[in-house]
């Protein structure tokens, strides 16, 4: 099982970042940039592909689906050279000018232009990684009692169960999708609604790797899940550090070791909800603030813009089929970037003969932003286009301070605060790089995004008023992904506030240095003249990581080790093992679908014929058993049987124990070629959002079938598990 994880996190990385990388060669963009960006590229070739296919309604092959964007890439590439070296050829035939000035330059050569953009050594994404990949595998990995462990929560139906659909469907997405592959459409528990969108970028990536795998839906998911934040949101974050500090250096490398070290992100996404679209999304989001820098620039070239709007482009589809609400977070962090790059610029606008100051220029795009803002907020939301959830408020000021100052945020919420403990260390970090920013005149503005986000997530959990529905965005506003797209600005700052500390312990060790070698040039003589020499190579070849490298150990145990407050501890107690404790908690063994009940599904996975259709209670863990081990289920979700109900279900649901006396059940059950009947434990907590929908008597054509109703035969039995087969 574990095999098969690895094996799933290694195909999805060949799938999120072969084509971009091999597209965006053809930009001439170097190997380290093009490697960071990758999954924006990638992921919009695969979603385009899949909405192409589903809108002629065609089934789309495997092969097809992951060859056509490496076929696209491979083609782009193909031609960029060809033109290139066409280029070249046209230009042999030409005689060399022989000026004295001309000799002076170097004659060009046509090669492939080259993209205009930061130096980014190829060791630094490295470093990223291998740090991602270790904080990952120490602290997430050692918390899932199996590879295929998921969390039981509402948001989990729809993950497991559209993917399972989307693989026997063949068609992946957001548009057309369902928890019923395409030939299970008669059995459908419901009237058919009109199509609407619903972020499923992470189903299809899923999709794609277990059938490439061979592997079941929640292995792959939890492989896409350990990419997400080992290696992709990583990789974002160091993107967008060495945009906007190219020069430092310092900066850049203590980033690879701040990007994880807050628990509200990733870690906590990986277990409320779960929300593992979002979770994706965000992991992403950073590497296209960097494409939208670089676009905006006033001295791009031709060539770069016109590459760095397709893949704005392209970045843009993939957030939103990832999950839309990192669209508008994107903006609420970039409008500050763009506000203080138009003050700051030294173009000349005239309007009615006057020149327009920059400040003027910037305050006009302010009001501009948010007049659309407005209006996307009136479409969107208040007519009702896009979902627009409410969550009530459920703190004090105080307290929200506290959480905010503590860069945990989120407090005692509704959804568990268990899962984040406050974070003085980086606290400070984050302090000491917003101070660095203004002492510098350098990136102030990513101050001025996590204020802004900062003084969201506090008023968000403080006040019930509408007023946080237009300040926080559109669809989904809770405390948690407010507090996601934080920390997201919170890290650069950390990573500044590290790399201060590192400067300042090596300038504390330089002035020591400097007095040391006064005190030798006193004295005289061959071998104290040596041992300066000596000091003088340690000083240069190993003083300065030595000491980067233990500043940077220090502040990162310090983080991990502190003891702080915990809302659901009666003990002080560090935020990694918080979080390990509530990991272990929400992917351990559950009262709904027991590992009792698992190992069942297993056997009735092999014990009836592929495809067969099987009545169930939903509640009690067999609604999951579709996009666990692929058993086609009767009824998937915990709710919604009501008047859009269809009369077929409403009759098995409530008269199934009755098939041997009554031909309209027994008709109805052959309609829909009901085969089978699956009972599991019964369910005796309701206190989980899945069986809080629970009410006694609503499938009491299940529940009141037992060894001895006629027309059932027990095939296989264990505890109060049972899986009947209908005899008439």
């Amino acid at each position: 099982m574990w095999l098969e994880f690895f094996q799933s996190a290694v195909v999805i990385v060949a799938l999120l970042y072969v084509p971009g990388v091999i597209l965006l060669h053809a930009s001439g963009m170097s190997k380290p940039w093009a490697f960071v960006t990758a999954p924006l590229v990638s992921c919009a070739l695969y979603f385009i592909e899949g909405e192409i296919f589903s809108a002629l309604n065609i089934p789309v092959p495997l092969a097809v689906m992951i060859l056509v964007p490496l076929l696209i890439a491979a083609l782009v590439n193909g031609y960029v050279y060809y033109v290139a070296s066409k280029n070249k050829e046209d230009h042999r035939g030409e005689k060399p000018i022989k000026s004295k000035a001309s000799r002076a330059v170097k004659q060009p050569t046509y090669r492939m232009p080259s993209f205009v953009c930061e130096e980014l050594p190829f060791w630094i994404p490295l470093l990223y990684v291998t740090i991602g990949l270790l904080t990952v595998g120490l602290l997430f990995l050692p918390t899932l009692p199996s590879a295929s462990s998921f969390v039981q929560g509402w948001d989990i139906v729809h993950h497991l169960d559209v993917t399972q659909a989307m693989i026997e469907s063949q068609k992946y997405s957001s548009i057309h999708y369902d928890f019923y592959s395409t030939i299970e459409a008669s059995i459908t528990p419901w009237e058919p609604g009109a199509s609407g969108f619903y972020p499923s970028g992470w189903n299809i990536i899923v999709a794609l790797t277990t059938q490439l795998v061979s592997t079941t839906v929640p292995i792959a998911g939890n492989a896409l899940n350990f990419v997400s934040a080992a290696i992709i949101f990583p990789l974002s974050i160091c993107s967008l550090i060495a945009k906007v500090l190219p020069k430092h250096r310092i900066a850049l490398t203590s980033g690879a070791f701040v990007c994880l070290a807050f628990f509200v992100f990733p870690w906590s996404l990986l277990i409320y909800g779960p929300i593992f679209p979002n979770t994706v999304a965000f992991c992403v989001m950073p590497s296209i603030w960097w494409i939208f820098m670089q676009m905006t620039r006033s001295k791009t070239p031709k060539h770069d813009l016109i590459w760095l709007v397709i893949i704005f482009i392209l970045g843009c589809i993939t957030l939103f089929v990832l999950h839309p609400s990192t669209i508008f977070s994107s903006i609420v962090v970039l409008l500050p970037w763009s506000f203080a790059r138009i003050g700051e610029s030294k173009r000349k606008v005239v309007l009615f003969g006057k020149r327009v100051k920059p400040v003027t220029l910037a305050y006009a795009f302010f009001i501009f932003a948010l007049v659309i803002w407005s209006v996307f907020y009136y479409v969107l939301i208040i007519r009702g286009v896009a979902l627009n959830f409410w969550w009530s408020a459920y703190s004090s000021l105080q307290d929200a301070i506290l959480h905010a100052l503590g860069m945990d945020f989120i407090g005692q919420s509704y959804a568990g605060g268990e899962v984040v403990s406050p974070q003085p260390i980086l606290s400070i970090c984050v302090l000491v790089g917003a101070v660095w920013t203004f002492k510098h005149k350098q990136a102030r503005w990513m101050v001025s995004a996590f204020l802004y986000l900062s003084i969201l997530c506090i008023f968000i959990i403080t006040f019930d008023v509408p007023l946080k529905g237009y300040l926080s965005g559109f669809w989904y506003t809770d405390p948690f992904r407010i507090a996601a797209s934080c920390i997201i600005m919170a890290i650069p700052l950390a990573a500044l506030g590290l790399a201060t500390l590192v400067e300042a312990a090596l300038e504390t060790f330089s002035t020591c240095r400097e007095k040391l070698s006064q005190y030798q040039s006193q004295g005289q003589g061959q071998a104290k003249n040596q041992a300066k020499t000596q000091t003088c190579v340690f000083y240069n070849i190993w003083a300065k990581p030595l000491i980067a490298g233990a500043v940077i150990a220090c502040v990162v145990a310090l983080n991990y080790v502190i003891p702080m407050p915990n809302l659901k501890s009666e003990e002080p107690i560090p935020a990694a093992l918080a979080f390990k404790q509530a990991s272990e908690k929400a992917y351990g063994d559950h009262y709904i679908l027991t590992s009792e009940e698992l190992e069942f599904l297993r056997r009735v996975e092999l014990t009836v014929p592929s495809g067969a259709v099987i009545a169930n209670l939903p509640q009690d863990g067999s609604l999951w058993a579709y996009g666990t081990n692929n058993i086609h289920v009767l009824w998937r979700f915990p709710n919604g049987y009501d008047a859009s109900e269809r009369p077929a279900s409403a009759i098995l649901r409530k008269r199934l124990n009755r098939i041997a006396s009554d031909p309209e059940v027994l008709q109805t059950a052959h309609d829909l070629n009901v085969q089978y009947v699956l009972i599991l434990n019964n369910v005796v907590d309701y206190s989980n959002a899945v069986t809080s929908t629970y009410k006694p008597g609503t499938f009491r054509g299940i529940t009141q079938i037992t060894n001895t109703t006629p027309g059932f035969e027990v095939v296989l039995e264990e505890g109060s598990m049972r899986l009947y087969k209908i005899t008439l």
